[in-house]
This record gives C-alpha cells, structure tokens and sequence, in this order.
C-alpha cells in the first residue's frame, strides 16, 4: 500500500510488517525520515529500520543512486560508525535497514556544564578516529551534531548517519529558496548540514569535504568540553554571521582546569 494512502499513515507503521520486518516502536525523527525499531524476522534479530524519503523510493534512478552511496557507507566497517545493513522495498515504501544501537544520544547526555575531562576524553577520541576512517574512504557525514552520535549502554560512541546526508540531498527537496532546513543538501549555492553546527563553507552554500567535518568536529568538542557552543546567534541569520566571522574565546577562558593540548586541537579544529 503507498505510503500516502490515508489508510496507511507513517504514523501507523507500529506494529505492520514491511518484507519480513515487524515494526516495533518509533526511535525518532528528523529531517532524513522516520526510525523504527524493528524484528528482523529471518535472522531473529532487532535493527534500526529507517524510512527512505519518497521520491527516492519511487524514483529508480534516484533509487540506484542511494544504493550505490549506501554501499560505500557500509563497506566502512569501522566499530564507532553504525553499519548499514541493507537498502529495501516493501509495499511501495522504501527504507534502509541499520545496526541497532541501544543507548542515549550525545544530546542527551551531555550535561550543562560539559563533561569531565575523562568522560571526555573516551567519547571524543573514538568519534575522531570515526570520522577520519571515514574520510580515508572519501566519504564525508555532512551532518555531525549531537543528535547523530550515539552512546551504547556499554559506553562505545556510534556515529549514525554517515553519509545519509548526501544522499538525502541528492534526493530531497530540490528548491533554492531562502529558508534554512535543518537537513543536509549537497550541491553549490544551497545550505548543507543542521544550522548550529556547520561550517563556514556549509553556511555560504559551497561545496564541502572532510575539513567541513573537522570544523564541525570542533564545535561538538568544545561544546562537550564547556556545555556551550562555540558560535551563537538570536536567529538562523545571526548564527550563520558568527560561524563565518566570530573566533570563540578558547577553551581554557571557559573552563581553566581543561588540558591546553585539548584547547589547541579544538582552535585548529575551528580554524
């Protein structure tokens, strides 16, 4: 049944089965669909099933596109980046089928004040080194903030949606017009990544690779250091100004008792 059957609402997928998934429960939404937690009913396990964009599931070029951009994010197989498993169809809805990762995202866990320097430490180093097996393949995320770095109930960081924002900027909204959306899109002239946290080529509309992750980088580093972000702004118009004009104060003007080291590699990561 297409999605856009009023009898089939998104909202309605709990507890339906797509292909041989059982849908158990939403994990959320954003800008790149809806995530379900699901029963992988042939292998008798549980993954994180995500919900294409519909015209990637409806269009075929489109289509072998995304399949071709997952491929190469899934060959990445590195133990701090989610893998994706497949790419599917099941009753003309279209979605990708993810590791589950159970715990909280960095969102949620990141205290007012910043994380002590330890907690610190073991959540920043494994993402770095995330993001860097990534980019030795090519592939850029786009799209890192908090939202998209998870921590597993065993503490292991996962960085979920790697290279989705790409695709879903080759596939989503193609308008040029001035309003900011908080998801990724990918080409020169348009806004790429979640307004807070891109860099100054991502705020200008310009083309991105790996440094545009490595600034962003430095805005999550100093935000889970000090519990505040590096750039503010009142509005979008504001914020975008400070990303591409403002030099934050460094770390250590935050909090006194952070390693210099640590307020070094932040600086270069935001230059």
């Amino acid at each position: 049944m297409p999605r856009d059957s009023p009898e089939d609402p998104l909202s309605l997928l709990i507890g339906q089965t797509l292909g041989h998934y059982r849908i158990l429960r939403q994990l959320g939404a954003g800008g790149m669909g809806e995530v379900y937690e699901a029963e992988d009913m042939k292998l008798g396990r549980r993954v994180a099933l995500k919900v294409l964009p519909e015209e990637t599931a409806r269009d075929s070029q489109r289509r072998e596109r995304f399949e071709r951009e997952a491929k190469a994010v899934a060959a990445l197989n590195h133990p701090n980046i989610v893998t994706i498993y497949s790419v599917e169809e099941a009753a003309g809805i279209g979605f990708i089928i993810m590791e589950l990762v159970e715990g909280e995202t960095l969102r949620r866990v990141l205290p007012g004040g910043g994380l002590a320097l330890g907690r610190l430490l073991d959540l920043a180093i494994p993402l770095a080194e995330a993001i860097a097996a990534a980019h030795q393949q090519g592939i850029t995320h786009r799209d890192l903030k908090p939202e998209n770095i998870l921590i597993h109930r065993d503490g292991k960081v996962k960085v979920l949606d790697f290279g989705l924002a790409k695709m879903e900027g080759a596939f989503g909204d193609t308008g040029h017009g001035s309003r900011l959306p908080t998801r990724a899109l990918t080409e020169e002239g348009r806004i790429v990544g979640t307004i807070a946290y891109m860099s100054p080529e991502q705020a200008e509309g310009k083309r991105v690779d790996p440094r545009s992750d490595v600034f962003t980088l430095g805005i999550i580093l100093y935000e889970m250091a000090t519990g505040e972000r590096p750039f503010k702004g009142d509005t979008a118009v504001s914020l975008l100004s400070s990303i591409l004009k403002d030099h934050p104060p460094p770390l250590t003007e935050i909090k006194a008792t952070l390693p210099r080291d640590l307020a070094r590699i932040v600086d270069r990561c935001l230059k």
